[in-house]
């Protein structure tokens, strides 16, 4: 476990946005390219250089960065929720999606990623939003249960992008 006070948790600045790409693309295609393969993660990885990030995700309602020693050591972002693989989400208004929660992989095991999403936990609430939905890889599926997530609609079925929907209704303070 690391030292939670050597963690600082930021918004998104586009300064990170390097960091945060390498971040990505090593989990991606060290992690994630097991269950996926190449081809897809190529498809995949094309949305997350420098320069679309810069682009798309300021447009996100909130996307955090963990720092150590000034270093980005992971991210994760939260959105509003409108449609889900092209189906459109009923009741939506107070539904969103966390999306994009990486950590590096030196860093991974130590906290951080449970951090991040006790962060957007925190403005979700905040927000008066009532449910959290989240794509979770294959990989990512149980860091999400054990933050206490569970199957959207009870179903754990792979979706069409080979991911299983979780979602979390939040507490409102």
């Amino acid at each position: 476990m690391i030292d939670n006070e050597k963690i600082k948790i930021m918004l998104y600045e586009q300064k990170y946005a390097k960091e945060m790409s390498e971040i990505i693309l090593s989990n991606l295609y060290t992690i994630n390219i097991k269950d996926y393969g190449k081809e897809t993660i190529d498809k995949i990885a094309r949305h997350f250089t420098e320069d679309e990030i810069k682009k798309n995700f300021p447009n996100r309602v909130k996307c955090f960065v963990a720092l150590k020693d000034g270093k980005v050591v992971g991210t994760a972002s939260i959105d509003r929720i409108k449609e889900m693989y092209g189906v459109k989400i009923e009741n939506n208004e107070n539904k969103y999606i966390i999306l994009t929660v990486f950590i590096s992989l030196e860093n991974q095991h130590q906290g951080i990623g449970k951090m991040l999403i006790q962060k957007i936990e925190e403005y979700a609430s905040q927000i008066q939003a009532v449910e959290l939905l989240i794509p979770a890889s294959i990989y990512g599926c149980e860091f999400y249960k054990k933050l206490g997530y569970g199957y959207y609609d009870g179903i754990k079925e792979l979706n069409e992008d080979g991911e299983y929907v979780l979602s979390k209704h939040i507490i409102k303070k």
